[in-house]
């Protein structure tokens, strides 16, 4: 979903993406010097190599079928807490709430339930080698601390009941796949190195194994029917195809990002659909001026793909960012260009998409409106952020709001 440029720039974001192994970071100096690449990658657009191939580097996940294991029972709900509960259309008139963290007030949303009644995420990293993430569970306004073993953790989702998943480094290169439920955090039944990356309303997790331990961005797509079900491999589309699956749907749809192998191969949207024998690679988008070169997948609900497009072009577009925002819809096959101007992110049940918008400003794109969201009262920072978290009703979304050396965690809620 970004150039190579804002690639580099995002490895250098602590609260984003995994990298390849656990780095030293310097949090002031890695916010300033992403800020200055994203700036110096608009002014350059035009130039700028492509974001396809990067996302199975950066976003591990993926599905499988084990009908051995009978599934587990999911997390019971604990008592919910009220969130406002807007009434008619959506009028993209939104609020901005910074969420509490015990102590140290940095941290950021990197994930939520369909609802956005839960919200997951992780602090700033503590310790000498700055790796050691504390993990974040949010249900309205009351937050719960997690532990997970190890480094580089990240919780990337959570359902309805609760149940979260993710993934930290081990003391080697190896990755372990977790499942936190009622602030327990469990291991998921083995994969030698590999990740949790997103969990539906069943207790289904998807996510990877790495082929290679000593190249974790070489991976296989692979699915667990519960916490306490070994992992199954996706069938691939072809032999050397690799990749990550990044999502599932309520209806057992899986959705993963992937390459035949090829370094100069685009990034392509693969979905396993419940019952087929096979999987479907998704046809390239058409795109002003053609069909889209590579299409990177952000997120999947209510039978919409959503994520990025790109096509190879000198002329770019007014926006000068050569991206696109796609929605796919599944049951008809059609693909839809979003107006607007939209990198990162994710997308809901309806379609529409959330990350940031021109200037890094968090923002959202709807079928009908593009939206920039506010700052809480009392916000001195710059209007800076992403959305990481989406309710499929456009009512909540989670991310984060980030100057100079803050990151701070936020909710927003829309009627």
């Amino acid at each position: 979903m970004r150039t190579d440029d804002e690639h580099v720039a995002n490895r250098l974001r602590w609260l984003d993406d995994e990298p390849a192994g656990p780095p030293r970071i310097d949090l002031p100096g890695a916010i300033r010097e992403a800020r200055r690449r994203r700036r110096n990658r608009r002014v350059a657009a035009a130039g700028l190599a492509a974001l396809g191939v990067l996302a199975v580097a950066a976003l591990p996940a993926a599905l499988g079928e084990d009908r051995r294991a009978a599934p587990a029972p999911a997390a019971s709900p604990s008592p919910s807490l009220p969130l406002p509960e807007p009434t008619g259309p959506w009028q993209g008139v939104c609020t901005a709430t910074l969420l509490p963290v015990p102590g140290d007030p940095r941290a950021a949303v990197t994930g939520g339930d369909p609802d956005g009644r839960w919200l997951v995420g992780r602090r700033a990293p503590q310790g000498q080698g700055r790796t050691d993430f504390g993990l974040l569970i949010w249900e309205g306004d009351q937050v719960r601390e997690v532990e997970m073993p190890g480094s580089m953790q990240k919780l990337t989702d959570v359902n309805r009941a609760g149940l979260a998943v993710g993934s930290s480094w081990g003391a080697g290169r190896e990755q372990r796949a977790w499942a936190v439920r009622d602030g327990e955090v469990i291991g998921l039944p083995v994969v030698t190195s590999g990740g949790a990356t997103a969990v539906n309303d069943a207790g289904r997790i998807v996510g990877y194994r790495n082929l290679v331990p000593e190249k974790p961005w070489i991976q296989r797509p692979v699915v667990w029917d519960s916490y306490r079900s070994r992992p199954v491999d996706l069938p691939l589309p072809g032999p050397k195809w690799e990749g990550t699956a990044i999502d599932i749907d309520e209806d057992g749809t899986i959705l993963a990002t992937m390459t035949d192998g090829h370094p100069d191969k685009p990034t392509r949207a693969v979905v396993w659909r419940p019952g087929a024998a096979r999987p479907e690679v998704l046809p390239l988008p058409r795109v002003p001026g053609g069909k889209a070169d590579r299409f990177m997948p952000l997120s999947l609900a209510g039978g919409w793909v959503t994520g990025t497009a790109e096509r190879d072009t000198e002329v770019v577009p007014r926006s000068g960012i050569p991206s696109y925002p796609v929605r796919i819809n599944l049951r008809t096959g059609q693909a839809e260009v979003l107006k607007g101007v939209l990198w990162a992110g994710t997308g809901n049940g309806q379609g529409w998409l959330a990350g940031w918008v021109s200037d890094d400003v968090p923002g959202v794109i709807t079928d009908t409106r593009s939206v920039r969201l506010p700052v809480p009262d009392g916000w001195r920072g710059e209007r800076q952020g992403e959305v990481t978290s989406f309710s499929d009703d456009g009512r909540v979304l989670g991310g984060k709001l980030e100057s100079d050396d803050q990151v701070r965690p936020v909710r927003w809620t829309c009627r």
